[in-house]
């Protein structure tokens, strides 16, 4: 028995770890580390209602268990530990704290956690925050991490809150540039320095002082989850798997802050050129956050209207903060329309058609290229999302919650608020969406944005010997033996759109 097992243990913190699965530059974390020198345990737990949700991704679940996994590593090599737990959050607090109380054992004085601003997520973290003081006698703290800003700091000089992006964007902006908000950002590039120079001189030592056997004097009453999770899910993921972790988010955003963020305001509408940052996918589980990216970013843009890459740049992060908001004000659009007229629409939703979408054979070059893109992928660009979302609800005339969950069940970077977000505004059914009767033309989307057909050619493979004249109309070239001629007449199709959007109420 070590020399460090034999001493009294004294007080310590469990961190319940969700959304925020790193270690470097985590507030409630850190907070626990400070307040108990070190002695900090992780936590984490499957919520079963998660993973019977209709929108399950097997692909982002793969995505997120390899994450765990290099948190724990991450953990470990600092001197701490996390347990993974096959129940949900009371059960799991409930089997630790009482094995722990059945021994006669130190409970943890504390209990932390980030804040999760997802409906379902706030209804939890309340249940749990009222429950654990009152049976167990732990103190609850949690910290601001996943959004820059919180919903209850950004509201209107009249009060309520905003439904309009830009309003938003340029009081978001201006809150970034108040104390508190930089004192986020310099809190995230002080451990950001910390940790690159602990990095370059390798002298890191442990910065956690606790472990779960450490803690239970021995062996684990309670079996740990993630090993048995990991062999059964992850080989099941039908998509190639990025690196997983704090330390590939963290590479990912040094190359995108060096090679593309120069030019990102005018190459990330281009699909082929690869110009957007592909953070998503890490900031969904916390690996990385806006904060982190603002604090690597160095100085934060004064004009909300420049147009240059940086600025650019955080007007996507305030987008996606935007829609984050508009969730917790209106938790009911996750299951409708923002907007009350556009609630009772008469979708036709052929299921044929639908079928089509999603195998990518609509006989719509763009379309068909970003939805096997997403097949082959788990990812699409943003500019074709926005392009396949449109074409869905206005070409072929499908309700938006039905290529919403679609999105959901294969986006490795799948994300309830933004997708919500993005399917409504391109429905014209959410808050300060894409005109009604404004309609993408797919045809003329793909000669915008994919002029020399580079996307195209790379997805739908079946094209490739088309000359550049007809590779975004095919029909044009005649019949073609292993390409479907266009699935609807986009022009009959957008005034059937339009005519279903004016329907009168209720009907």
């Amino acid at each position: 028995m070590s020399a460090a097992a034999t001493v009294p243990l004294s007080h310590y913190g469990l961190h319940w770890f969700r959304r925020d699965l790193r270690v470097v530059g985590n507030p409630a974390l850190e907070w626990s580390r400070q307040r108990h020198e070190g002695r900090v345990l992780g936590l984490f737990c499957f919520d079963h209602q998660f993973l019977a949700r209709p929108d399950f991704s097997a692909n982002r679940f793969a995505f997120f268990l390899e994450t765990l996994a290099a948190l724990r590593t991450d953990l470990r090599r600092l001197g701490g530990d996390l347990l993974v737990l096959d129940v949900g959050p009371r059960a799991a607090f409930s089997a630790v704290l009482g094995a722990l109380g059945e021994r006669g054992l130190l409970l943890p004085e504390s209990i932390s956690f980030n804040r999760d601003y997802e409906p379902f997520a706030r209804q939890r973290d309340a249940d749990i925050a009222a429950w654990l003081p009152k049976t167990f006698g732990v103190t609850v703290h949690s910290e601001c991490d996943h959004l820059l800003v919180e919903p209850h700091e950004l509201r209107r000089d009249g009060g309520g809150f905003y439904q309009i992006y830009t309003p938003f964007a340029k009081r978001w902006f201006a809150l970034v540039r108040q104390p508190h908000v930089q004192a986020r950002i310099a809190a995230q590039r002080a451990a950001l320095q910390q940790h690159e120079a602990a990095r370059s001189t390798a002298s890191a030592g442990p910065r956690f002082a606790l472990t779960w056997p450490r803690v239970f004097g021995g062996a684990l009453p309670l079996a740990d989850h993630l090993e048995r999770y990991r062999q059964e899910h992850v080989p099941r993921a039908t998509v190639p798997l990025p690196a997983a972790g704090f330390a590939a988010a963290r590479t990912r955003l040094g190359e995108f802050l060096h090679n593309k963020l120069t030019l990102y305001a005018e190459r990330r509408d281009i699909p082929a050129a690869a110009g957007t940052s592909q953070l998503s996918i890490y900031l969904k589980n916390g690996s990385l956050t806006s904060a982190q990216i603002l604090a690597a970013l160095g100085d934060v843009p004064v004009d909300f209207g420049e147009r240059d890459g940086p600025t650019t740049f955080l007007r996507e992060i305030a987008w996606r903060e935007f829609y984050y908001h508009i969730l917790y004000h209106c938790p009911q659009v996750e299951h409708e329309a923002f907007l009350p007229r556009f609630r009772q629409l008469s979708w036709p939703n052929r299921e044929d058609w639908f079928a089509a979408w999603q195998r990518g054979l609509t006989g719509y070059p763009i379309v068909d290229a970003g939805m096997r893109q997403l097949q082959q992928t788990g990812w699409m660009h943003n500019r074709v999302r926005m392009i396949v979302a449109s074409f869905l609800t206005k070409d072929l005339l499908v309700d938006w919650r039905w290529g919403e969950r679609y999105f959901m069940q294969q986006l490795l970077d799948g994300d309830l608020a933004p997708n919500n977000g993005g399917w409504q505004w391109a429905a014209s059914t959410g808050c300060d969406p894409q005109p009604y009767f404004r309609v993408f033309n797919p045809t003329l989307q793909g000669r915008k944005f994919d002029p020399q057909g580079e996307y195209i050619r790379r997805y739908v493979p079946e094209l490739r010997h088309l000359p550049d004249k007809f590779l975004h109309e095919p029909a044009a070239a005649g019949a073609l033996a292993d390409y479907p001629r266009p699935l609807v007449d986009h022009k009959r199709q957008a005034a059937l759109a339009v005519a279903l959007y004016r329907q009168p109420r209720g009907s």
